[in-house]
């Protein structure tokens, strides 16, 4: 009963998976398993129950300017933590046990995305803050058998202050009615249902809010709902996991509604001195969006929210995408087992469905005759080489001391183009580490 629980140990212990590895490697980490993934499923905590992790930060290809080169400010959203644990049993067997822990600063973009730079109430524009609070709390535990059950709460929260660009935290401008909360809370559980299978699901709820406009907490339009899960085979003819799993959301805040719809399939194998994942995904997403458009301020694109009043009627826009995603990884020991490279890549194909019937800029893009209200089909993809985690390529370096300490590296993808001579541009977007004791 314990050989899929015995693989899974193994994966995880000897494939800990920051955040920079998995840019680096695919840029996805729905085949594999890792630790970025106890921020997705609370109960794989307990597999990395006596570690401390954490992220540098990263830099966005040119966002600090088009030269990017020569500016003394730190890599944006550093983050730090760690996971405890207690045991239970009396006979030194690993389970059961207790995982306790918490994270300080993690940034959880498919939350912040939903908050507006700027909300327009009655004429008046408000800066909606940045969330200061930003701490992930972690609680799980494991059975006899293995099987573990977690519980995960996010709190991002900043009332009474618009900050200034200024990292001086003392900078800034006292707004009493300028607030930002998103609250969440999910869990999930991973257990075995045969000898060579295990299961993960999740269910949240996430209440995301942004002012100056107060709302009770039961408000409607404020929650959102969202559930996941993966289920891992193990195939001994390829050395591996075939893996399945789904993804479903309903992401709401006033004026904007988003539903996710996602099945993927996969496979992840170990190869000589190194791991291989490959896989396709199928996605269906739904969006309605009212009073919110888009403006753009040197060389910036962001979003801002207008308040309806009691009494206005205004038009929504609609777009619904559908299509895929084909993405691998590969990362491979190049010198003993302390230096690893990798590589990764994805592609997505997807076709647009969007009805514009108001004169905003939000999710439909502009026609060039002008006209507005009419449909509009069209494809698209993920951007190729912006720097970011969506982008097509990823390329990176790992160091491993001891199987103890473990640092990964995001390299930029054109780091193999440049001049050494001419100091142009960052060498790394993005450093991640992990201890265990």
């Amino acid at each position: 009963m314990k050989n899929i629980l015995i693989c899974i140990l193994i994966l995880s212990t000897s494939l800990f998976a920051t955040q920079a590895r998995v840019e680096s490697m695919g840029k996805r980490s729905a085949f594999f398993l890792d630790d970025v993934s106890i921020f997705e499923n609370p109960a794989n905590a307990t597999f990395y129950s006596r570690s401390l992790i954490g992220e540098l930060g990263f830099y966005q290809q040119n966002s600090l300017g088009p030269q990017d080169v020569g500016y003394s400010k730190d890599p944006f959203t550093p983050w730090f933590g760690a996971l405890f644990k207690y045991g239970l049993s009396e006979g030194g067997t690993r389970d059961p046990q207790i995982t306790f822990g918490g994270v300080f600063g993690r940034e959880h973009y498919n939350f912040t995305r939903f908050v507006p730079r700027k909300v327009v109430v009655d004429g008046d524009t408000v800066a909606v803050p940045q969330t200061i609070t930003n701490f992930d709390a972690f609680l799980a535990g494991t059975m006899m058998d293995g099987s573990a059950i977690g519980a995960h709460v996010y709190v991002g929260i900043q009332e009474g202050k618009q900050d200034h660009a200024s990292a001086d935290p003392a900078q800034g401008t006292i707004a009493p009615n300028a607030h930002v909360s998103i609250l969440s809370m999910d869990y999930g559980a991973n257990f075995l249902i045969t000898n060579n299978t295990s299961i993960e699901l999740t269910f949240g709820i996430a209440r995301i809010q942004y002012g100056p406009s107060r709302r009770t907490f039961l408000d409607p339009g404020l929650f959102s709902f969202y559930s996941q899960g993966r289920t891992f085979l193990d195939v001994n003819a390829i050395g591996g996991q075939f893996v399945t799993g789904y993804k479903l959301a309903k992401m709401e805040v006033p004026g904007w509604q988003e539903k996710y719809y996602g099945l993927n399939t996969g496979l992840n194998v170990a190869i000589s001195r190194g791991f291989l994942w490959i896989g396709i995904d199928g996605i269906l997403i739904e969006e309605t969006v009212g009073t919110w458009d888009k403006e753009t301020k040197e060389g910036e694109t962001y979003f801002v929210y207008r308040e309806p009043g009691s009494h206005e009627i205004f038009s929504t826009d609609n777009a619904r995408r559908f299509g895929g995603i084909v993405s691998f990884g590969i990362e491979r020991n190049v010198l003993g087992k302390w230096l690893t490279i990798r590589a990764g890549a994805q592609k997505s194909f997807m076709y647009n469905e969007c009805t514009k019937n108001s004169e905003r800029t939000n999710i439909c893009p502009d026609r060039i005759d002008g006209h507005i209200g009419q449909s509009g089909n069209f494809w698209s993809t993920n951007v190729y080489s912006d720097g970011t985690l969506d982008d097509n390529i990823g390329f990176g370096i790992g160091l491993n001391i001891d199987n103890k300490l473990k640092i990964d590296a995001a390299l930029a993808e054109d780091i193999l183009f440049r001049n050494p001579f001419q100091g142009t541009g960052r060498l790394v977007s993005r450093i991640s580490a992990i201890y265990t004791f």
